[in-house]
């Protein structure tokens, strides 16, 4: 049923593959029977990752069995859509990252995945499958001229990249290579507060576990840097610490894969011919911090919420480019056919003050089926002039037909930390519908909840409080995280029980970012 529970998950957030990656394990045939029956292709590595290994005849002769066995099983299956004989090994070697310079370790490399893998692969190849990838990232063919360990197989102009880099801003897109595959990438973040409950233990100090749990080389550099960047944190003494880092680290992971996602999403029709973007991850094996998009209960951090949108088949973005101040305007269209009459983008002021925009400018666009429109390039000086202000605004872009909103993003001048006349948004919650009906052995339960504002509210985060319902394992709204621009919005909440739940306002938690400001 977890297996399901993910799986359904990426296929409602419009995620068409997913990476078995080689660190892990061979999944179950209901794993890959169940991709097929969702769609979901299923980039499959074999069992090799962030190592070096041996090459004894009898380490080899169980790799051959390892990789006939395994692929000859899954093989069949529709959802493979590629296989990688492993992951980073090539760029291993080739940056030296376990000192191993010399040049036996290339001999090996070669002996173990080209004359062994690589081998075993060939067997099962098929028409409708591409050839077998060496390494990820790699140079793909260009890799091969280079008898499969180029000098950089991190080459944006061939096969596919990996990218990592926690020193710098990534909510800016300008950071970002421009890549032909970007096939893993990503950032950290912490699972919710409720999350660690379930898995703190009575001597357990949660701070002292976090840190213990927190596995990156750089600790917990790894999220809190770029967290200060974009919000008011709280010190470490502070009683709210850690709920403000949890929170605030949730909504970072999302931007900036949002972001670096837009971006590659962007590119497609581009000189950089960018066709494919899979962030790392999808799911946790642990309670610790992590690139993860879902927890290790089943239940969604923002990334996954907000996954549903900048993955969307119809979406909007509007990249900052640094050098020339302005906005990058695209629209993006993975449909084959769309109906491009009415289509119209409105770009709306609001001040941080009040509900509803401040000023909207509304014109008529197109789309390009199975591509990207680039739309237009609005310099932010533009927006941000006379009333409004880097500090006291933000904008919205909305694509839409006849007042029907197709998809949407936010461009956010400044910092949190600095933005000016912030208010308290009173939010209240109402539940106004529920439903109960019967499935196998368990009761799905929905409702459907009102909430209403008096001022904007930055990121409106609400939390099920499981304590009190033990029986409910993972749950969802369908939508978190969001913006809270108008005076009441409505959400639904879906949830699998043995029996109908009866909630009540009190059973919900509500955070924004607000409530972390001077006000």
């Amino acid at each position: 049923m977890y297996f399901k529970h993910l799986l359904q998950a990426a296929k409602d957030t419009h995620q068409n593959m997913i990476r078995v990656w080689g660190g892990g394990i061979y999944e179950s045939e209901y794993f890959y029977e169940m991709a097929d029956s969702l769609g979901i292709m299923i980039w499959q590595d074999m069992m090799f990752a962030c190592a070096m290994y041996p090459v004894t005849d009898s380490f080899l002769a169980s790799v051959r069995k390892e990789v006939i066995q395994n692929a000859q099983r899954i093989a069949h299956h529709p959802s493979i859509a590629i296989f990688a004989t492993n992951n980073e090994n090539e760029v291993a070697i080739a940056q030296n990252w376990y000192g191993t310079v010399e040049e036996r370790f290339k001999t090996e490399y070669r002996q173990l995945y080209i004359a062994t893998v690589i081998h075993e692969l060939k067997a099962l190849e098929h028409a409708t499958r591409p050839l077998p990838l060496v390494s990820s990232p790699s140079n793909g063919k260009e890799s091969a001229r280079d008898n499969y360990i180029s000098a950089n197989p991190q080459d944006p102009n061939y096969g596919d990249v990996h990218f990592y880099d926690i020193f710098k801003d990534g909510w800016n897109p300008s950071i970002y290579p421009r890549p032909r595959f970007a096939s893993e990438y990503g950032f950290q973040s912490l699972p919710s507060l409720q999350t660690w409950q379930r898995t703190l233990g009575p001597e357990d100090n949660l701070a002292d576990l976090i840190e213990h749990r927190q596995h990156h080389p750089l600790g917990m550099m790894a999220i809190t840097p770029l967290v200060r960047i974009h919000f008011p944190l709280p010190l470490p003494e502070d009683a709210n610490y850690l709920e403000a880092l949890v929170y605030f680290s949730q909504i970072s992971q999302a931007m900036a894969t949002k972001t670096e996602t837009e971006l590659y999403r962007s590119l497609r029709d581009t000189e950089h011919r960018t066709m494919g973007a899979l962030y790392w991850q999808l799911n946790d094996v642990w309670v610790a911090p992590s690139w993860s998009a879902i927890d290790y209960y089943g239940n969604y951090k923002l990334l996954h919420y907000w996954s549903k949108e900048f993955l969307a088949p119809i979406a909007i973005t509007a990249l900052y480019e640094s050098k020339i101040r302005s906005l990058n305007v695209s629209l993006i269209c993975d449909l084959f056919e769309i109906n491009t009459d009415g289509l119209q983008v409105s770009m709306n002021i609001y001040k941080w003050s009040q509900l509803f925009p401040k000023n909207t400018t509304t014109w008529p666009v197109t789309m390009v089926p199975n591509g990207v429109h680039y739309d237009k390039v609005i310099p932010v000086d533009d927006i941000f002039q006379g009333e409004f202000t880097n500090y006291n605004s933000f904008v919205e872009f909305v694509l839409q037909r006849n007042n029907m909103a197709l998809a949407r993003t936010f461009y956010f001048p400044a910092s949190f930390s600095s933005v000016q006349a912030i208010k308290d948004p009173q939010i209240q919650i109402l539940i106004s519908n529920v439903f109960c009906s019967s499935q196998v052995n368990v009761k799905m339960n929905s409702y459907s909840l009102t909430l209403n504002a008096k001022y904007p509210a930055i990121f409106v985060y609400i939390e099920l409080i499981l304590e009190k319902h033990p029986d409910i394992k993972h749950y969802k709204f369908s939508k978190n995280g969001f913006m809270m621009t108008s005076s009441s919005c409505v959400l639904h909440l879906e949830f699998e029980a043995k029996e109908c739940v009866r909630l009540n306002a009190k059973d919900f938690k509500i955070m924004t970012v607000n409530q972390f400001m001077k006000l």
